[in-house]
């Protein structure tokens, strides 16, 4: 059936003060189980404690924060209605709803917001670096509804990261408890039996195998629309999407390769729609080898990259080529001048000879002494990896570089790269979100993952008083400035901006995606399943910024996104519970393996949409 693509029209745009107005849950139809083909295992119940992507995606309807942040990356209200800020972004005030209650009926309030921040601060919680609990002064209650943050230096950047990862609010009265070690003690009974305040309660869990929430009667802002959500797991993409197109499930979380795009996109009864994120690929040139020393060298290979044969052979075209310093997609902070030379192979040839690394016989070049130049180009496994990694080496063989790949699984790609620095040319992706002081945290001399050592002090000495600067008009002018050095210096070349594809049946509404400025990212309360009534809607839309590369397979129709308010209501069929027993048997003892080295690395390098 014909599909919609879903554009993202900002990111993370400047809120100082914000008065936002989230009404409660509407439900043309009730009842029925939405049921999610999902990519991985959680490690634990406690969604704050350590890198957990798995859960991450689970606890939006598990879980509440002070703040959440939607498909277009906005801060939107959660467990607090309202927030300010000081005019230098030192203090940040919360004001949180009163008719919020525990699973486990217990009231909520300012004392398990205080607690959950002092402990994330205590024992290093995934947050630790985002939140910069080293400068965080306070969690003060001014009442049981009221809670300031008090930081002793400027920040900013303070929102966007409270309303993004391992923030999650944890019940102050299950985990204060003093014959606990820490916030992990396995005798703690949330982390068998998870309680949170969001809109679906805990139900059941089988390792390896489905995650079973039911609705919360009573979520603050009303009952679900579904009686029950299923996460069924399925770590391999390929298994997943062939379960998905048997007829099991209602959405696959999975990311599907891009070649299967079309495939799944006129599949009958099933909808798929895309949107830019703030992920993107891009490579790294080490800066310890003399020949990246050379600018006219970083730009030769910078000329030789044609981005739209990358998007459309490793992509299918479905990506973005990326051709500015930072992402389109967070529109306010984006300096479209700071833009990378363009593909101009004629002039990339001329500038190598000019650098005198001359064509050999064997059709490469060499250095000055004969020995040929062979670049290292090291990726991490993975289908898009060996795609782009095989037509950058191809491009660049068309100017007479050699490069070799070499691929390893990400632990030892870590090892290799980020601590060894023993490479030429790194492929890497990332998340750049959900502020731009991810610039300074990603790319500063300073950065983990600055694997390239880039040093630039100015671009160094911009980013940090960006990240201190309480005015978002002067913030943006300091990160227009550094956007220009950053591409200037081309120590760093961007590839492609990446979508996100939503894949689920036909017959299902309010999906998150489609819930832009009210439904967190993940967030399935509002699902319901039937037939859209046919009367009068009031149809609200967000502006494109950006379309996907035109290419010989084309991509799904490009539209703006959409929410609609339907004004009436019309009776509906709702969807049935999964066979749980039957598809535990399918996916028992597949169990989700990610290796992760270094929590700096992942966090850098994972996109979180």
């Amino acid at each position: 059936m014909a599909s919609n693509t879903l554009v993202a029209a900002s990111a993370v745009n400047p809120i100082l003060r914000q008065n936002p107005s989230l009404g409660s849950i509407t439900c043309p139809a009730r009842g029925g189980t939405l049921t999610v083909i999902y990519w991985g295992d959680i490690k634990s119940w406690n969604p704050d404690s350590q890198v957990d992507d798995a859960l991450s995606g689970i606890a939006p309807n598990l879980f509440s924060r002070l703040v959440a942040l939607d498909y277009n990356y906005n801060v939107i209200p959660d467990l607090a209605y309202n927030w300010t800020v000081n005019s230098n972004a030192t203090e940040f005030t919360f004001y949180l709803r009163k008719n919020v209650t525990w699973h486990d009926g217990y009231p909520f309030t300012c004392r398990d917001v205080k607690w959950t921040f002092e402990a994330i601060k205590k024992y290093h919680g995934i947050a630790y670096s985002n939140l910069k609990m080293d400068n965080l002064v306070d969690v003060e209650c001014l009442d049981n509804y009221t809670v300031r943050f008090v930081y002793n230096v400027s920040f900013p950047a303070f929102l966007g990261f409270v309303a993004w990862y391992g923030t999650w609010i944890l019940p102050e009265h299950i985990f204060n408890n003093t014959q606990y070690k820490d916030w992990m003690d396995p005798s703690i009974p949330a982390l068998q039996h998870p309680i949170g305040t969001g809109p679906f309660e805990f139900s059941q869990y089988v390792r390896g195998s489905y995650v079973v929430l039911t609705a919360y009667d009573n979520y603050f802002l009303g009952r679900p629309c579904i009686d029950k959500l299923v996460y069924q797991i399925i770590p391999d993409a390929t298994s997943a999407e062939q379960t998905f197109l048997s007829g099991t499930g209602d959405i696959l979380a999975n990311t599907p390769s891009p070649s299967d795009i079309p495939q799944l996109n006129s599949t009958p009864g099933v909808i798929v729609k895309t949107m830019p994120t703030l992920s993107r690929y891009y490579i790294g040139f080490n800066m310890l080898e003399p020949i990246f020393q050379d600018r006219d060298f970083r730009l030769a290979i910078a000329m030789s990259i044609n981005r739209t044969e990358i998007n459309l052979k490793a992509y299918n075209g479905y990506a973005f080529p990326a051709t500015t310093a930072w992402l389109q997609g967070m529109s306010f902070w984006w300096n479209p001048n700071a833009t990378y030379p363009p593909y101009d192979p004629d002039k990339a040839r001329q500038l190598l000879d000019q650098l005198g690394y001359k064509v050999g016989p064997d059709g490469y070049r060499t250095f000055p002494n004969g020995t040929t130049i062979n670049l290292r180009l090291v990726i991490f496994q993975g289908a898009t990896s060996e795609g782009i990694a095989t037509v950058l080496k191809d491009e660049l063989s068309r100017v007479g570089l050699k490069v070799t790949i070499e691929e390893y699984e990400i632990a030892t790609w870590e090892t290799k790269v980020v601590k060894q620095r023993d490479f030429d040319i790194a492929l890497c992706d990332g998340f750049h979100g959900p502020d731009p002081h991810n610039m300074y945290l990603r790319y500063s001399s300073y950065a983990y993952i600055n694997f390239a050592n880039y040093s630039d002090p100015e671009f160094d000495s911009l980013v940090a008083k960006a990240a201190t600067v309480a005015d978002p008009n002067v913030r943006r002018q300091l990160y227009f400035q550094a956007e220009e050095i950053f591409a200037r210096d081309l120590v760093y070349i961007p590839l492609l901006d990446l979508p996100a594809f939503f894949i689920y049946r036909a017959g299902w509404h309010n999906m998150p995606w489609d819930l832009i400025g009210t439904a967190p990212i993940g967030y399935y309360a509002w699902a319901w399943y039937g037939t859209a009534p046919t009367t009068t809607t009031t149809t609200t839309s967000s502006s494109t910024t950006s379309t996907p590369a035109s290419s010989t397979t084309t991509p799904a129709q490009t539209t703006s996104a959409t929410t609609t308010t339907t004004t009436t209501t019309s009776t509906q069929t709702t969807s049935t519970p999964p066979l749980l027993g039957a598809q535990a048997l399918l996916v028992a003892g597949v169990v989700a393996v990610v290796v992760v080295a270094a929590v700096g690395f992942y966090l850098a390098r994972r996109g979180r949409k």
